[in-house]
């Protein structure tokens, strides 16, 4: 067994009959789009130009995928690389189009016909996208001044992103007598070693102020750049344009952050007690652990002893389908078929990106997962993470296409919450050594999209308020991260060993597309968390809910959405009791970590 993804009923190749034939009626798609758009007089034209925008959503999103699909498992594929750009230059070309249709869509809702009309030309299931077009036209600059930004971001913030990725590519650091790539030096802070794990860290940050100057001039292009088309785009600031793109209020954002404020000094007593664990097994003075708080080389440091057992991907697989069977039969058969038809791309090689994601294609109603499974149970929780975006896929694309996206905070929700379904068997079962490890691998997971994520949302904040001034400086851009780790970790992060350059390293700050690229990760776990303590209050009645939750996630608000599973999440209590299943891990991990030896 290869353990290789089938990709065959989406084409067999880029010179396959179907490829090629599906690859040219793009352009005729393009064309009408762009012929109706310019004629749009009535609802009668809005219902023909949406029919070619589905059409064309569908085929371009099959070969689009596919194109990814094939890259994602051979970066050196030169013919997927070609049509991943062919496809994101096309779908520029219709930008035109979207202006037209979100002005038309405004002046029929300020009018008071939209919904009827929408529902006469059968176009009512789309009413709330057509509201959220209608909502966007607020926020459009005249159809030339949008033709012309798609086509400078492309010279502005996506080249000083490209940059930036190269930049961190060609990076290397100086450790042990020899020259290694950034990214490996950063994987040494998982080593069983702490002189490993510290040394590595000194050596990454000693590499940073080769890149840091022109780093500093990547971050304050991309930011100089969205805060300019957000003043001209009249939305209030940088933070406001994230919000509306995913669809969620302000009053969420101030409920979740301040549950997470009011208690997260339980993650700092995970921190310190993580230090005092390791400096009771390693001794303070070699490891350089101390129990005031975690140095930021030691965040990763693995803790009890490796398990013998070897956990296979069959092992996986049986481990995954029992217990998904325990919650939901529908859930069970969704991963049993991507078992049998072959939608998952198993084991590392070379030329295969790392990590692991989950794709789907609308056309033909079906998903892919990629990672890189390496034989061990944590690879099993990732197995079921992915599971989860693909059981949600399954569920959002029996909405027509415009309805089968969801905003980022819902994106990681089914995911998160299919790992808690494996996670927490898991830890039912295991002995207390093995416990202890995938508790706290469970744990320092959810620090790092609570804890750190909290940090990086400050920093932005912070780099988006002094960039309205001036370009910042290195100096500027350190102090502020450093800032913003003292805020989030405070003191169970040992303030000798901080990470000032983490902006250098973390790619989310340099999209001008996608502003705050930290917040829905919080969102996300913790909502999943949420919804898994409804299911065990009532696990007789969840699974329908949770079903019908994940349908409606791409044609509702966050909140709307939220609230057809009986979930507030505009109020603080609900985010505490979302944080409160992390603090029961936290409180039986200090428990454990106090009694190892």
């Amino acid at each position: 067994m290869t353990g290789r993804w089938n990709l065959e009923d989406l084409y067999a190749g880029f010179d396959s009959r179907d490829f090629i034939a599906d690859y040219e009626g793009l352009g005729g798609y393009v064309e009408r789009i762009n012929a109706y758009a310019a004629s749009l007089k009535t609802f009668a034209d809005v219902s023909a130009l949406v029919g070619e925008i589905e059409q064309y959503y569908s085929a371009a999103q099959r070969i689009g995928e596919y194109a990814g699909f094939v890259f994602s498992a051979d970066t050196g594929n030169q013919e997927a690389a070609k049509y991943l750009y062919k496809i994101e230059t096309l779908d520029a070309e219709i930008s035109r189009a979207r202006v037209r249709l979100s002005a038309y869509l405004a002046e029929a809702e300020r009018s008071g016909g939209m919904e009827r009309q929408a529902e006469a030309h059968g176009l009512g299931e789309y009413i709330y996208q057509f509201k959220r077009m209608a909502e966007q036209s607020k926020h459009q600059m005249s159809e030339d001044e949008e033709a012309l930004t798609a086509k400078l971001t492309a010279t502005g913030s996506s080249a000083w992103g490209m940059l930036r990725d190269k930049l961190i590519s060609d990076l290397k650091c100086d450790y042990d007598g020899k020259k290694i790539t950034v990214n490996e030096c950063r994987n040494l802070a998982y080593s069983n070693d702490a002189k490993v794990r510290k040394a590595a860290y000194e050596a990454e940050l000693a590499a940073y102020p080769k890149i840091a100057e022109s780093a500093a001039a990547c971050i304050n292009g991309i930011k100089g750049e969205v805060n300019l088309l957000t003043g001209l785009r009249h939305f209030e600031s940088p933070l406001a344009q994230a919000l509306f793109g995913s669809a969620m209020t302000q009053k969420t954002l101030d409920a979740m952050f301040a549950a997470i404020d009011g208690n997260i000094r339980h993650f700092r007593d995970y921190f310190k007690a993580k230090a005092a664990y390791l400096a009771k097994i390693s001794g303070a003075a070699e490891s350089g652990a101390k129990a005031e708080g975690l140095p930021f080389y030691d965040l990763f440091a693995p803790v009890g002893a490796a398990p013998d057992k070897v956990f296979t991907y069959d092992d996986a697989k049986k481990f995954v389908l029992e217990n998904f069977g325990r919650f939901s039969p529908k859930l069970a058969e969704t991963a049993r078929e991507a078992f049998d038809r072959g939608w998952i791309d198993v084991y590392p090689r070379e030329g295969k990106v790392g990590g692991a994601f989950c794709g789907h294609v609308y056309a033909i109603k079906q998903f892919r997962i990629l990672m890189n499974f390496g034989d061990s149970i944590s690879d099993a929780i990732t197995l079921a993470h992915e599971l989860g975006h693909g059981y949600h896929s399954m569920n959002v694309m029996k909405e027509r296409i415009l309805n089968a996206e969801y905003p980022m905070p819902l994106a990681e929700t089914a995911s998160t919450f299919c790992e808690n379904v494996v996670n927490n068997a898991a830890l039912a079962v295991l002995p207390d050594g093995e416990k202890f490890q995938m508790l706290e691998n469970s744990i320092q997971d959810a620090a790092q999209v609570i804890v750190d994520i909290y940090s990086r949302y400050l920093f932005e904040k912070r780099v988006f308020e002094t960039r309205s001034d001036h370009p910042l400086s290195v100096e500027e851009l350190n102090g502020l991260m450093l800032d913003a780790q003292k805020a989030a970790y405070g003191d169970g992060l040992d303030p000798e060993y901080m990470h000032p350059y983490m902006w250098v390293i973390k790619p989310h700050y340099y999209s001008g597309q996608l502003s705050f690229y930290n917040f829905p990760y919080a969102f996300g776990n913790l909502l999943a968390n949420g919804l898994y303590k409804i299911y065990e209050s009532d696990p007789a009645s969840f699974g329908d809910k949770y079903d019908a939750f994940l349908n409606v996630t791409g044609k509702m608000s966050v909140r709307d959405a939220c609230a057809q599973i009986g979930v507030d999440v505009e109020q603080k209590r609900f985010w505490e009791n979302s944080l409160s299943v992390i603090i029961e891990r936290i409180k039986e991990f200090e428990r454990l970590a106090a009694t190892a030896v």
